[in-house]
């Protein structure tokens, strides 16, 4: 595992908080200790973008809990739900050395496709590739929301080092396992209420969605219009491997199976982690997450 990366990291919902060690293996990972603690419903509300923490001594009550059957540790890695951030991939004529001026362009490419003040957003970015156009990964979150969390970690004593989404380090943790390929691949995430979708071909992105589902659709609708729009718009025609991690129901899995016309693989957290403590086949997939932040 990089150095650079402490071996602590806390996934936290809205409603939920995990916290993970991670260990050296003989091969890779291993998560030597899991605990999850519930948070009241009161703890974040819904707001544009990402959810507002309104009650911060619940959060850090849950800290302090960890912290005394844990042990202590004052550095960590943060995950939040992928509908917590926008995920933009930008096509720009070019993109300045200077990451004041990069930074200012990409809040103004995203005026055009946010609802709110892009100032009020933290934004961090990745150049994909550089050709007739600068492509880039943009993640963005509300800056509001981000402050509030780290200012309560902060008053606990533990320093945030990375603030990613679950499902981009699920699939840092698959692809980092996988061999090299120039073919396009398809990504689901699927949790209660949410709903992500990612597209790739070779190691580049080419679509990533995260939604909350509101029972308007069923997650096999969700899983057609994905379909659709990546065969019509990314003219994504041959698949050569589709992911499942979340929510790997057989019914699901033979759904995305027959829309993509392609084998599925189910996620699961005893190929990416060489131990786990009983118990924590429901948080498998974000255990599996917490793998990932140690693969780039």
């Amino acid at each position: 595992m990089p150095g650079s990366f402490p071996p602590d990291v806390v996934v936290l919902d809205s409603d939920a908080l995990i916290h993970a060690r991670i260990g050296r293996g003989r091969k890779g990972p291993q998560i030597v200790q899991a605990k999850s603690y519930r948070l009241p419903a009161d703890t974040f509300v819904n707001a544009v973008v990402t959810p507002q923490l309104t009650n911060e001594a619940a959060l850090a009550d849950a800290l302090r809990r960890l912290r005394v059957e844990s042990g202590r540790w004052d550095r960590v890695s943060l995950l939040l739900p992928d509908s917590w951030f926008r995920v933009n991939i930008l096509e720009l004529p070019n993109l300045p050395d200077s990451e004041k001026e990069a930074d200012e362009m990409i809040r103004w490419s995203l005026k055009r496709t946010m609802p709110i003040d892009s100032s009020l957003l933290r934004v961090k970015h990745e150049v994909l590739s550089r050709s007739v156009h600068t492509r880039v990964l943009v993640l963005s979150a509300m800056d509001q929301t981000l402050s509030a969390i780290e200012k309560v970690f902060e008053a606990a004593g533990i320093e945030i080092v990375l603030i990613e989404p679950i499902g981009l380090n699920i699939w840092n943790a698959i692809t980092v396992r996988e061999p090299n390929t120039t073919r396009d691949r398809i990504f689901f995430y699927i949790r209660d209420g949410e709903f992500t979708t990612a597209a790739f071909r070779g190691s580049q992105p080419l679509f990533i969605r995260s939604r909350n589902l509101n029972g308007e659709r069923t997650i096999e609708q969700e899983i057609k219009l994905s379909a659709s729009y990546i065969r019509d718009t990314l003219r994504t025609d041959s698949i050569e491997q589709c992911y499942l991690s979340g929510n790997v129901d057989p019914a699901l899995a033979s759904a995305i199976g027959s829309e993509f016309s392609a084998p599925v693989r189910a996620i699961a957290l005893a190929d990416f982690s060489e131990q786990a403590p009983e118990g924590v086949g429901v948080y498998e997939a974000e255990l599996t997450a917490c793998t990932g932040v140690f693969t780039s």
